[in-house]
């Protein structure tokens, strides 16, 4: 069932900075470069105002809360969009924040920045902050999935809901089909116009492979690749990752096909944490208490970071080739080589750990402590010097960024 909602949309004017005078001028062609006055400009979004920087924003909440905060990063003030649901955990696609109440209904918030990639260049653009609906399920709400043209709603009962990200965009909430997976670990990863999805062969027992299907949830026949217990993804330019219990599986598409290939871990099981990683970037990683696996998509790799005696509780990968960042159980924020697996610089960046939440972009890795009411931002490329520390009006019990 999906519920509409209507009410006044809020502003936030959001932003870091990258200068996009090149971007501009590598969108022209003879097909999109305007003519007259009256010809749509490329990159136009009705509604939308297309900025020269990245409008990022955190969006957190304090758990069972009926308010999503969104805290400008440019200018530190904050706005509110009201929710009709208690924030039990929250997730984003760098445009829409996927909000549920730990059971059955989902509030999906459309944060009104976000960056459009083309590889070669890339557009920032802002709009209203709104809520755009709830969605209410047959079974609790396990996984949430959304990039290009889809969002994906995993549920305990082993199904996936398919809605049309694209009408997100418009404030429509447009229900396309329902998966059954005929296993315990619903998930669908959107990618190259297709959906990832992990099936089982038997009900209630964990995926065992990943088959591409589409939107109706038909197979494709083009993907069909072992994957036993999925349970970290991540969309990157060298292709979608999927972490498997003693695998990850890199799909990439070449041409008019998906390829994939099957990668087996140097230390398994994978954590069922999920990956992390920043935006435009080819590089992911998840963390237990012992160590770190970072994932490569364009080299289709994986490597184990061990951890010694540090007990960690959140890793991101900065995509630099070389390191991987990982926040431990005293508060200290670690960058290693991945390499060599060496401490390469330690800050103490939290004074409780307790529920705190790492997030990074392509300048900034952002550390949320709730006990404190802050939120720290940390320069990674400058021996993780706390470069910016905000004040938060609540608990940022949970938090994401989002236009990134």
């Amino acid at each position: 069932m999906i519920n509409r909602r209507t009410r006044p949309a809020r502003w936030r004017l959001l932003g870091t900075a990258v200068s996009v005078v090149v971007a501009l001028s590598a969108c022209g062609s003879p097909e999109n470069t305007p003519r007259g006055a009256d010809e749509t400009p490329h990159g136009y979004v009705e509604g939308a105002q297309e900025l020269p920087e990245p409008q990022s924003a955190i969006a957190y909440a304090s758990r069972g809360s009926e308010r999503l905060q969104l805290l400008d990063l440019t200018t530190q003030k904050e706005k509110d969009v009201e929710l009709s649901l208690g924030a039990q955990r929250i997730a984003e696609d760098g445009r829409f924040v996927y909000v549920d109440d730990g059971d059955r209904r989902l509030e999906i918030v459309d944060s009104g920045v976000w960056t459009v990639d083309h590889t070669d260049h890339v557009h920032y653009y802002r709009a209203p902050a709104r809520s755009v609906g709830v969605v209410s399920l047959d079974a609790a709400i396990d996984t949430i999935t959304g990039s290009e043209a889809h969002t994906t709603i995993g549920t305990a009962d082993g199904r996936i809901t398919v809605l049309d990200r694209r009408k997100l965009q418009s404030g429509d909430v447009a229900e396309l089909s329902t998966i059954d997976t005929r296993s315990s670990t619903p998930l669908a990863v959107p990618y190259a116009d297709a959906l990832l999805v992990a099936l089982g062969d038997d009900p209630g027992r964990p995926a065992n492979r990943i088959v591409a299907m589409d939107a109706r949830g038909t197979p494709t026949g083009a993907l069909d690749v072992p994957c036993a217990a999925p349970r970290g993804w991540a969309v990157l330019r060298g292709g979608a990752v999927i972490a498997c219990e003693t695998t990850v599986v890199r799909v990439k598409r070449q041409g008019d096909r998906l390829a994939a290939t099957a990668v087996a871990a140097p230390e398994a099981p994978i954590p069922p944490d999920g990956l992390a990683y920043r935006p435009r970037s080819n590089e992911a990683a998840v963390a237990d208490r012992t160590g770190i696996w970072s994932v490569n998509a364009a080299k289709a790799t994986v490597r184990y970071v061990p951890a010694g005696d540090r007990r960690l509780v959140a890793a991101a990968s900065p995509a630099d080739g070389d390191t991987v960042l990982a926040l431990d159980e005293s508060g200290a924020l670690t960058s290693y080589d991945v390499a060599t697996g060496k401490a390469l610089a330690t800050a103490s960046v939290l004074g409780s750990p307790s529920g705190a939440s790492l997030t990074l972009d392509i300048n900034r890795a952002y550390v949320a402590e709730p006990e404190a009411r802050v939120i720290r931002e940390i320069d990674y490329r400058d021996g993780l010097r706390t470069a910016r520390t905000f004040r938060a009006s609540e608990r940022p019990d949970l938090a994401v960024e989002v236009g990134r």
